[in-house]
């Protein structure tokens, strides 16, 4: 890895785990500063004198937990880059931790490898954001931040919960004491991993869609809200004084319906009409982020206000144990066709019920599908197990519509059901290659030789014939064929000679040297004493 100084800071309250991962990273990364914690508050106490570059923080600690941490961090200092330490039950709090831009996940227990991987994907994203700054001079960059910083601060003080704020400047921000409404604005454009589907928004596109907002709301507060984890998402909350929620709603519908045919799409959540903006502006940015989450259905835009569906938040989420039956008969009997069949008819059914709130549905299905993949564990390799688990935290965090929900839900059991059908057929091959070697021990038996008959990389046959066995490869053949020479020397009158060339010696001296050292007798004395007349 690349020679940077960096700061780290590892959280844990397992001393014998904090400092292991400590010493993993001052030997994958010595330049770095790692400095270990065993609870957030240490780690909160030390970044209110020094902040720093990188923080690896276990989810479960006393005092002050991971969750409470990040948040924190994430709040303060947004810099900072955050790795989330987390086991496999704890799947509902790394969800969680996606909001809080969580850089990367360390599943326990983990590799070696796995850390390194971490660690580079980390400091290359801190080395690119710190190119893209330096590509401006100094003065640039202070008079940029100068000049839009004061206005952000206050504006998000207001939608923080501090009304106080715009006292400051009661002449320009003295009209949000009037009633009025928040709005949470949603739209994506187009980046580097990002397809060419429609929603995703040009540069042109993106530009007319403010236009209309501009237009329709002349005295507007337009503050970006920080991206989700997906670069392609945007969000602004938009201050709109003396604008009812009604009024909000009807001019949004509108601009929606005369840009949907260009192929502008967008989404939004709106609060209801408060009687004065800067004291309920926080509370009108939640209901505002309640309501928006409702894209989940919509893939063609859509104005989720809160008026109108508030009352949806109680309703539970459809029980799905028949289809989580079904899909444990499925994947036993490895049958992706079958697989398939049953989670479209889950999302069929799940469909034509009345929609309740999309994080309880997309928690609803993802827990049943990581329930199947966990029991899994002894059914396919370690390591893809691993990989399977780790990949489904992430892919079901970025889901992003009911649609992409069960595609997901596709992708991950087809894959368990691909690592399942793989390790039967490594199981039936290594069966094979076992039967080889008996019906073969007169024979050329190098592992090379038999890995070759196999089709394995020689390193991984031996590896799975010790797995299975318990014994290294060549110690296992040649306990086969001092099994086989001892029957023949039993069972048959043939000359030493003739069984060591059956037992696969060519040079019988060294076949009596072989023996006498397994038996601690010659050929012709184990004959003698065993010999069945």
């Amino acid at each position: 890895m690349n020679e940077v100084q960096l700061r780290v800071i590892v959280a844990d309250d397992e001393a014998v785990q904090r400092n292991v991962l400590k010493e993993i990273i001052h030997k994958l990364c010595p330049s770095f500063e790692v400095i270990a914690c065993s609870n957030g508050k240490e780690v909160y106490d030390i970044f209110r004198e020094k902040p720093a570059d990188i923080v690896l923080t276990d989810i479960r600690m006393p005092i002050m937990g991971g969750m409470e941490l990040i948040k924190k961090i994430f709040d303060e200092f947004p810099r900072t880059k955050l790795i989330l330490i987390s086991a496999y039950q704890e799947f509902e709090y790394a969800q969680n931790a996606i909001k809080y831009k969580v850089a990367e996940y360390l599943i326990k227990p983990f590799r070696v490898s796995e850390v390194q991987k971490v660690l580079q994907k980390v400091q290359n994203e801190i080395q690119i954001e710190n190119e893209n700054e330096n590509s401006l001079n100094k003065y640039q960059i202070l008079a940029i931040k100068a000049k839009k910083q004061e206005e952000y601060n206050l504006l998000q003080d207001i939608l923080k919960g501090n009304p106080e704020a715009v006292k400051f400047n009661e002449e320009k921000y003295g009209i949000l004491q009037e009633f009025g409404t928040v709005a949470l604005l949603r739209w994506r454009t187009e980046s580097a991993d990002s397809q060419k589907v429609c929603g995703v928004l040009s540069k042109q596109q993106q530009s007319t869609l403010m236009e209309h907002i501009s237009f329709l709301f002349p005295h507007m507060f337009f503050i970006p809200q920080t991206n989700d984890f997906n670069k392609s998402v945007h969000k602004a909350a938009l201050l709109l004084p003396k604008e009812t929620a009604l009024e909000v709603s009807q001019k949004l519908e509108y601009s929606l319906k005369q840009l949907q045919p260009d192929n502008i799409i967008f989404w939004a959540g709106l609060s209801n009409t408060k009687l004065c903006l800067a004291e309920s502006a926080a509370e009108a940015l939640a209901q505002a982020e309640e309501m928006l989450a409702f894209y989940f259905y919509e893939t063609g835009g859509g104005i989720f206000s809160f008026d109108k569906m508030h009352t949806i938040m109680d309703i539970p989420a459809k029980p799905t144990a028949s289809f989580e039956n079904q899909l444990h008969r499925a994947i036993r009997n490895s049958d992706a066709n079958q697989m398939h069949s049953i989670i479209d008819n889950m999302k069929t059914a799940l469909s034509k019920e009345t929609r309740c709130y999309p994080n309880k549905i997309k928690h609803r299905v993802s827990s049943v599908i990581v329930l199947i993949l966990k029991e899994l564990e002894n059914e396919i390799l370690q390591e893809q197990y691993d990989q399977l688990l780790n990949q489904s935290y992430q892919r079901y965090a970025e889901c992003d519509s009911f649609d992409q929900l069960f595609e997901i839900s596709k992708q991950l059991l087809g894959r368990a059901i691909q690592y399942s059908r793989q390790k039967i057929y490594q199981s039936d091959v290594l069966e094979e290659c076992i039967n080889y070697i008996k019906a073969h021990l007169d024979s050329d038996l190098s592992l090379q030789r038999v890995a070759e008959y196999v089709h394995f990389h020689p390193n991984y046959l031996s590896a799975k014939v010790k797995e299975k066995v318990g014994l290294p490869y060549s110690v296992y053949v040649l306990k086969l064929r001092m099994e086989l020479a001892c029957r023949l020397l039993m069972e048959t009158n043939d000359k030493i000679r003739e069984i060591a060339s059956r037992c696969g010696f060519q040079d019988s001296n060294y076949f009596n040297r072989m023996f006498r050292r397994e038996y601690n007798n010659s050929p012709e004395q184990y004959r003698k004493a065993h010999k069945k007349w």
